[in-house]
This record gives C-alpha cells, sequence and structure tokens, in this order.
C-alpha cells in the first residue's frame, strides 16, 4: 500500500471539502461516454479513500511564487500551485514519467529495470519489460496502450504491446547518413501522430534521431546552434592550428529531453545553455519558434498540456510555466534542504500535468510530488488558453480579474491590451501596451489613432497652413514698405554686443565655415567677435547634458531605451556625459602634447564644446519627432540621428586637425590614439576601484576582529 507524506493537519470538515473539489476535478478528466464516466466516480472513490485514509494535510508553501514584471524582472505572486501531496512508490532511481489523455500513470522504474503502471491510489496496478529492459530512461505511451522505451542500459528502443509484449527492438541504426562514427546512446523518446520516433541520443551534436517504428534512420531533427564568445573568436584569430587542438571542439550542446505537442510541434530542453535559450520549439522545418525566455540551465524535463500550457523543471527543484507562445506566467518551487518539507523537491527527473494537478517525479524520493492549481492560477490559465487561441476580447475579463489580484502581471497587460486593439479602441490600447512594455503593438495602435486624426483633422490642418502662409507673404511685402520690424532689427544688433550672444553668433559660423571658425579659436583673433570663450564653451557642455536628459523624457516610447521614464537615471546621465566629455579632452591633449600637437587645453576644450553644437541643437528636436512617427517610420528616426552623430564626428576630427596644425595622416593616428587613451583610462579607474573596494573589505575584517578581540 502507498504512503501519503502529511503536512499541517486539518480540520474533518476542511479535508472533506477538500475532497469534494477534488472529486469534482477529477471528474474532468473522464467527461465523455458513460463507461468513462464509471471509471471518474470509481477513480473520485479511490482518492476519496485515500485522503480520508490520512490524518493530515498539506502545509503551507514553502516556496515563493514568482511571476513576469515590468522590465523583465521577475515579482512575487499569489501561489499558482500549493503542494497537494507526496506518494512514495516502490520504484527505484525512475528517470521518466508519463502520464496519457485518460490519466493513466505510468513510470519509467530505471533501477529496476522495468515499467510501472499506477492505479487510482497510485499502487502498482502492472509491470511491463522486466525479463527484457535493463535501464529504461525514456517513455512514451500512445493513445493505444503502446509503450516506447528508450533502455540507457541497452542503448536500444524497445516498443511494448499494452500488454507488455515487445513488439519490436532495435538499436544504432546502419544507414550511412547517421553517421559512421556516431554513437547511438538512446536516453529520452517522444513519437508524433505518424509513429516517428525523435529520440534523443547522449552527445548527438547534429540533434534528435528521428526513425521510424521499424528502427529506421529518417534523419536528424532540431539541432543546437553552437555560438562562438569573443574569447573563441580571439582564439581562432591569433592561434596556431596545433594550438587550436589543444582545446575542445566548439559543438552545438546535445538536447537533453523532449516532448511534443498536441499540434505535432517538437519541444526539446538543453541542460548547459543559456537559461534564456534552453527551450526550443521546433516546426516541421526544424525552425526554432520559441523565443528566449526566462528559464534554467539545468531543466530536467518539459511537458506541454492539450491546453497549451509549458511546464519545464529544473534540478534545483524550481518549476516553470509558459504558455505555447513562450511567455512565462509562473516560476515557484524549490529545493529540500533536509527539512522535509510538503512540495520541496530533492531530485526531480520528470513533470507532467493532468487536469488541474502538477506531477513531479523525483528519483532520490522514489516519490511523486503533486501540486494542486490554485484559483488564481486558473483564472490566468483560462485566460491564457483563449488568448493563445485569438479570443481576445473574451478572455480579457479573465485578466482583468487577474489584475485585480496582482497588478505587475505583465502579460495581463499585453492581452487587454490586444482586446483594446481589436475593439477598435485604440486610446485604451496604446495606454495598455505602455503598461505592457510592447513597442511594436504601441506603434500599430499609435498609426491607427494617427491615422483617425489625419482623416478627420487634415483639410483643416491644410487650410491652415495655406492661410499662414498667404498672412505671411502679405506681412513681408508690407514690412518692406513701411518697414515695422527696424526698431527690432536695431535691438538684436545692440543684443550682439554681449558676450554670451556674440559667442552664440559665434557657434552658427560653424556651419558653414568649420575649419575658419576653429583657427579663430586657436588664433586668438577678435575679427568681427569670431573667437569663442571658455565661458560660452562650459555652457556648451552644460547645454549638452541638459538636452541628454531632456531627449530620454521626450522620446516616444517606441524609440526610447526606457519603458517608462521612472526608469530613468538622471544622475548616472549626467555622470556619463560628463566623463565622456573630460576623458576626451584630456586623452585628446595628452596625445597632442607628445605627438606636436600645437593646441593648448584651453583650445581643445572651448573646439570640443563647439563641435558638439550638432548634438544640442538637433538631439531635442529629433527626440520630439518620435512623437509622431511609428516604427514604420524609423528609417527617419535614425538616419537623423546617424547625420547628426556623422557631422559631430567630422567636427571633432576638423577640430583636431586645425587646433593642433596637423595633416590629414597625423589626425587619423591622434584620434584613434585618443580613443585608446580613453579605454586606457577606463580601464585604470576599473583596476583601481576593484583595488580599493579590497583594501576598504580587508581593513573592514581586520577592524571587525579587532573588536570582537577586543
Amino acid at each position: 500500500m502507498s504512503l501519503l507524506k502529511k503536512g499541517r493537519a486539518e480540520t474533518p470538515g476542511r479535508r472533506v471539502s477538500r475532497v469534494k473539489n477534488l472529486c469534482n476535478l477529477r471528474n474532468l478528466r473522464f467527461f465523455q461516454g458513460a463507461q468513462v464516466r464509471k471509471r471518474a466516480l470509481w477513480l473520485g472513490t479511490a482518492v476519496l479513500f485515500l485522503l480520508l485514509r490520512a490524518d493530515g494535510a498539506r502545509a503551507d508553501s514553502p516556496y515563493t511564487t514568482w511571476a513576469l514584471g515590468p522590465g523583465g524582472w521577475l515579482f512575487m505572486t499569489q501561489d499558482a500551485y500549493t503542494p497537494f501531496a507526496e506518494v512514495d512508490l516502490p520504484i527505484s532511481g525512475a528517470e521518466e514519467m508519463f502520464i496519457t489523455a485518460a490519466g493513466v500513470m505510468y513510470v519509467a522504474d530505471t533501477g529496476n529495470g522495468r515499467i510501472v503502471k499506477l492505479d487510482a491510489f497510485f499502487n502498482v496496478a502492472a509491470t511491463y519489460g522486466e525479463e527484457v529492459l535493463q535501464r529504461p530512461t525514456g517513455l512514451f505511451v500512445d493513445g493505444e496502450g503502446v509503450m516506447y522505451v528508450a533502455d540507457a542500459g541497452h542503448d536500444a528502443i524497445f516498443i511494448l504491446e499494452p500488454d507488455g509484449r515487445v513488439r519490436t527492438q532495435f538499436g544504432r541504426p546502419s544507414e550511412p547518413l547517421f553517421g559512421r562514427n556516431r554513437q547511438f546512446l538512446p536516453r529520452k523518446i517522444t513519437v508524433d501522430a505518424r509513429q516517428n520516433l525523435y529520440i534523443v541520443s547522449e552527445g548527438s551534436v547534429d540533434g534528435l534521431v528521428q526513425m521510424n517504428t521499424n528502427g529506421n534512420f529518417i534523419g536528424y531533427f532540431g539541432a543546437n546552434s553552437a555560438t562562438m564568445s569573443l574569447k573563441m573568436i580571439l582564439q581562432r584569430l591569433f592561434l596556431t592550428a596545433e594550438q587550436l587542438s589543444q582545446f575542445i571542439k566548439n559543438e552545438a550542446a546535445s538536447p537533453s529531453n523532449v516532448t511534443i505537442d498536441h499540434q505535432a510541434l517538437v519541444f526539446t530542453i538543453t541542460a548547459g545553455t543559456d537559461g534564456r535559450q534552453s527551450i526550443r520549439r521546433f516546426t516541421i522545418s526544424g525552425k526554432n519558434i520559441f523565443p528566449d525566455t526566462i528559464g534554467s540551465t539545468a531543466f530536467r524535463d518539459i511537458h506541454v498540456s492539450d491546453d497549451g500550457l509549458v511546464l519545464a523543471v529544473a534540478a534545483d527543484g524550481v518549476i516553470f510555466e509558459y504558455d505555447l507562445n513562450g511567455a512565462l506566467l509562473f516560476a515557484f518551487g524549490a529545493q529540500d534542504s533536509g527539512d522535509q518539507r510538503l512540495g520541496t523537491l530533492r531530485n526531480a527527473t520528470a513533470v507532467a500535468r493532468h487536469g488541474e494537478y502538477i506531477y513531479v517525479l523525483d528519483k532520490d524520493k522514489n516519490a511523486i510530488v503533486v501540486y494542486q492549481t490554485t484559483a488564481f492560477a486558473q483564472r490566468v490559465h483560462e485566460g491564457v488558453r483563449l488568448y493563445v487561441e485569438g479570443f481576445y476580447q473574451e478572455a480579457k475579463p479573465y485578466f482583468e480579474g487577474v489584475l485585480n489580484d496582482n497588478g505587475s502581471f505583465i502579460m495581463a497587460y499585453q492581452a487587454i491590451a490586444d482586446a483594446y486593439y481589436k475593439e477598435r479602441k485604440y486610446a485604451n490600447a496604446l495606454e495598455y501596451y505602455r503598461y505592457a512594455e510592447d513597442r511594436a503593438g504601441y506603434s500599430e495602435a499609435f498609426w491607427e489613432l494617427r491615422n483617425l486624426i489625419l482623416q478627420q483633422r487634415l483639410a483643416q490642418a491644410i487650410l491652415g497652413l495655406f492661410a499662414f502662409s498667404l498672412v505671411s507673404q502679405t506681412v513681408r511685402r508690407l514690412e518692406r514698405r513701411r518697414r515695422w520690424f527696424d526698431p527690432l532689427r536695431q535691438w538684436l544688433r545692440r543684443l550682439g554686443d554681449i558676450k554670451v550672444i556674440d559667442d552664440l553668433r559665434f557657434m552658427f559660423r560653424f556651419i558653414k565655415q568649420p575649419a575658419d571658425s576653429f583657427y579663430y579659436i586657436k588664433s586668438g583673433l577678435r575679427s568681427s567677435g569670431l573667437r569663442g570663450s571658455l565661458g560660452f564653451a562650459l555652457l556648451l557642455y552644460a547645454w549638452v547634458v541638459v538636452v541628454r536628459v531632456l531627449s530620454l523624457y521626450v522620446t516616444a516610447f517606441p524609440f526610447s531605451p526606457y519603458a517608462n521614464p521612472a526608469n530613468i537615471r538622471v544622475e548616472n546621465e549626467v555622470v556619463y556625459v560628463v566623463l565622456l566629455i573630460f576623458l576626451w579632452n584630456a586623452a585628446n591633449y595628452l596625445v597632442s602634447t607628445i605627438s606636436d600637437g600645437e593646441g593648448r587645453v584651453r583650445d581643445v576644450v572651448i573646439g570640443t564644446a563647439y563641435s558638439l553644437f550638432p548634438y544640442a541643437l538637433f538631439a531635442l528636436p529629433i527626440a520630439l519627432l518620435t512623437n509622431v512617427l511609428t516604427l514604420n517610420e524609423i528609417f527617419l528616426y535614425t538616419f537623423a540621428l546617424n547625420l547628426m552623430w556623422a557631422w559631430m564626428g567630422i567636427m571633432l576630427f576638423i577640430m583636431v586637425q586645425e587646433i593642433h596644425n596637423y595633416s590629414f595622416a597625423e589626425t587619423v593616428r591622434n584620434v584613434l590614439l585618443t580613443l585608446f587613451t580613453m579605454a586606457l583610462f577606463v580601464l585604470t579607474g576599473y583596476i583601481l576601484s576593484v583595488l580599493f573596494t579590497q583594501l576598504f573589505d580587508f581593513i573592514a575584517a581586520v577592524a571587525q576582529e579587532l573588536r570582537l578581540r577586543g
């Protein structure tokens, strides 16, 4: 008889109420057919007996549940699943578990070399393959009860009849396409509707091994791609072939587990790779369509339910749940640290969902840990199911309820925004797309809203522009006769005598005559007031800093690097700009002093300031322009920015050439050395900060030791 581990005790009334709810949920597994309904009644009665036999119920969740929130960060949320039971089984080191659509559970009892079928009481109803299997590690059961087993002991595939008889078995493919020196080490297996087998072969860098039921090799499928780090690129550039041969070959990682969804699309997980890319979903052509998302580098198993919920369990006991589009819904779970709390895992090897329950196979505990879906998660799941199927408006009430429970659940904002967009409520859609941090959706909604406004106001705008043009031409002609603006012109000429205004006029001279203007800065000539001043240069630097900060705030959401203006760290932006200006001026002057440069510190500082005038003049208008653009017109924004940066770079180049009296080749050399020196300054500052941090920690540790001994 199996044992149900208890948690915190509960009253008989609460226990009976929970049992009634469980029976109702279990009945949902078998809804069609009179014979199947009888089975549901029997199963519910069995679970009722099992729970009433137990002396207690579950304990409070020993873990925190996380959900994806703003900024791509994980935020704590209500429990999505609560620990329900932990069932000890007469198994040893089980590696795989499979639950059929009818709710029948099979376990690959790896240590005992058999397949175990469990009844509704979690007792052993039947065992299969004891005489032929050695170490079954992969298991798939089709709708007819046929078992497909990957046996690591024999390095072979076994196909067992529903009664346990061996239908067929086969090992390494003999086809030349498989590879002459390739090993066949089957560890996991799944089967599609056409009875094509997808096998995880340990160490296979070409992906899954695809075979038919006769053991014929079809091909490789779903291979991972090898990644090249900067270190590897540098090694290949500078090391010889003999030196490179001493390093480990850079090959793609082998998939570690596989499953298939109701659309016949194959999922794989790859342990040891980047957690954001460890889950993949392949089309029939082998293209991955699962986006990069928060995950784990130590995934053990993956399961996809018929309603489109993806589960993956990691070695550290954390369970991740996604929708079919790759959006993370929940992450929860904890590793058993020895206190044996209900719901913790020691060495999870398999995960599966059936109905409102998650079942996790624990290899070290020789047990199945059961989690029950909460009402909050049920609301999320129902909304997700409708949303993934394209019923946005029907899903909106569910997600509005989710936001009432958790205002940081970012997927709810996405779903509600899509619903408003479909309802043509574009203003509301803009608001929720911004909360969802969906720049593409925001841009599409803004395009529709802008189109509506243009249709309503375009005629009035054209008439207004025509009237303004007519009035301006009339005023211009009258002014030529009557000279109305002469007093204003005289006042502006007097303003030119003010030092700041004079320097401002000098700045605009750089647009037409940059080389001559830098010459005036260097020579210090006062002809026509063309000289510039150190005070105005500092004012220009301050102008650049202010423009940088303001441009971040006024840039439209689709073009902004910040999803929320509250995330802008003004102090950081100010420090970055000031530090960059200081590094350029210091590095350029130091490099110039040792390379026959003629410019003084004052000349470099003033010349650099005036070289930044394209940014000071145009960065803010470009940022404001984004508020009437969509991502469809992003080329206008990028072209304007690139033009501004190119103009500023040319101005700096001319400044170095004229201030230091260099030739073209000498100027190129000076600019490159300046950039290199700036990089050295940054590296030196980083090293010093690390050293001083360690010194501070050492002094603090010594002081603490003296206090403890004193």
